[in-house]
């Protein structure tokens, strides 16, 4: 690779750094970002690898055109090693597939994570993937020096598929605090004052605790920060766009409504799309805990004690590669006490774990001319942080719902109360049957297939 190449790495994918407005036109847009964690490693990626010099690819630009203006093209794309139902979420493996194939210019893959709703490890995984899928994994590891995973888990499963330049390298999310973490995690609040709680069931899991939790946040006036776009974004952003399809969404992944609208008379429910306001906020508290592996890895950053729940075995594999404290939730007693969670909250094997893991991620980067932004001792050269929209920032300090959308949002809850399952489920079908479309003529328009 050319290191003197002036032209700035692509990296795909990367949402708006500055955030988004919340405004009619860019709805469609941000309605499809459906985890806005996503900002929490690709920006962390992007600063890794390439300082301020890259751009972000959306599946908008061709490889042609992208083989003409930059230097390399580095993927931070995870979550793709992923058996059904999840290789069909939306994410066009096919035209990603070509597009790495008409690269001429170097390419990385540096987060690769398998899908999963189970906890445990399955030896057999790999025979659960799909021929697309599995070709698309190929065709990385072909063109990628190497391909990083967030897990020993996730490398093994290319390793069974025949793909053996797959290396464990931890999520890059974690590394933003360059060298070593803030001695601050070692010191756990008795009693906290400010407490967040990061979760959601985006996948719908039935033995998910998520009920529980939200009562547990809601009778002690705890912060809840949901980072999936649903019913909670559009009743702080978009209160005119609700529909009955969203309520259904929301009672089936909630479970129980009641704490999540007391959290929002409370004004305690959280939506952020900028990293900094994110990390700032969760700064801002005494303790943090939740399974959004990237809805707390922010209050890490910050150096506030946090615990880790592993609903699955993406977010159990890169606890355990960081040895980060965590607890299985179907290990999570029935009465859970914010003493519980603080009881299992220890950093002492994190501290030197992470500093073992960052020095071996440093080497890698090094040895495929990725250091740019790395001095000799390891340090950021440039540790930046995305600066928020003038906008973004002043809608997600004190986002709504105002007193009168409450009382809109209970009469639409109350309306929907009495709608039977069968016909939510088929209102949630016609919209489900939209967003695929909306999905597949976005990504028809950007393969240049579509007149």
């Amino acid at each position: 690779m050319n290191v003197a190449d002036p032209r700035p790495t692509l990296i795909g994918y990367l949402p708006p750094p500055g955030g988004i407005r919340k405004t009619g036109a860019n709805y469609p847009h941000h309605a499809q970002l459906i985890n806005i964690g996503d900002i929490v490693y690709a920006n962390a990626g992007a600063m890794l690898t390439s300082g301020r010099h890259f751009e972000a690819w959306n599946f908008g630009m061709s490889a042609e055109e992208v083989n003409e203006k930059y230097a390399r093209v580095i993927f931070f794309i995870p979550c793709r090693i992923a058996p059904a139902p999840y290789d069909h979420d939306g994410y066009p493996y096919e035209y990603v597939t070509r597009f790495i194939e008409k690269l001429t210019i170097p390419f990385f893959s540096l987060g690769e994570s398998i899908q999963s709703r189970e906890y445990q490890y399955r030896p057999d995984f790999h025979r659960a993937l799909s021929p697309a899928v599995v070709r698309y994994l190929q065709v990385i590891a072909d063109r990628s020096p190497l391909v990083g995973t967030r897990g020993h888990y996730s490398a093994q499963v290319l390793n069974d598929l025949g793909i053996k330049n797959a290396v464990p390298l931890g999520c890059p999310s974690l590394y933003l605090n360059g060298p070593s973490l803030k001695h601050s995690l070692l010191s756990v609040p008795d009693a906290p004052a400010k407490v967040a709680v990061c979760y959601s069931n985006y996948q719908g899991n039935d033995h998910s605790r998520i009920d529980d939790v939200l009562r547990l946040a809601s009778q002690n006036h705890y912060y809840y920060v949901e980072q999936v776009f649903g019913l909670l974004a559009q009743v702080l952003y978009y209160p005119g766009k609700i529909t009955g399809a969203d309520v259904y969404t929301a009672r089936r992944l909630y479970k129980d409504l009641s704490p999540l609208l007391a959290l929002l008379k409370q004004g305690r429910v959280r939506y952020f799309t900028n990293y900094t306001l994110w990390k700032d906020f969760l700064g801002s508290m005494d303790f943090v805990f939740g399974a959004r592996m990237h809805g707390v890895t922010p209050a890490v950053h910050a150096g506030k004690p946090a615990v880790f729940i592993a609903h699955d075995a993406r977010v159990r594999e890169m606890c355990e590669f960081f040895s980060l404290p965590f607890v299985a939730e179907h290990d999570l007693p029935a009465t859970m006490t914010v003493d519980y969670f603080l009881s299992r909250c220890d950093y002492t094997a994190t501290l030197p774990r992470y500093q073992r893991a960052y020095a071996s991620f440093v080497q890698t980067l090094r040895t495929v001319g990725l250091d740019s932004n790395i001095g000799a001792d390891g340090a950021l050269l440039d540790s930046w942080e995305p600066e928020p929209d003038v906008r973004v920032a002043r809608e997600e300090h004190a986002p709504g719902p105002a007193a009168e959308e409450l009382l809109n949002l209970e009469a639409q809850l109350a309306l929907c109360a009495g709608i039977p399952d069968e016909v939510f489920a088929k209102l949630a079908q016609v919209n489900a049957l939209s967003q695929r479309w909306y999905l597949t003529r976005q990504h028809r328009q950007a393969s240049g297939t579509e007149q």
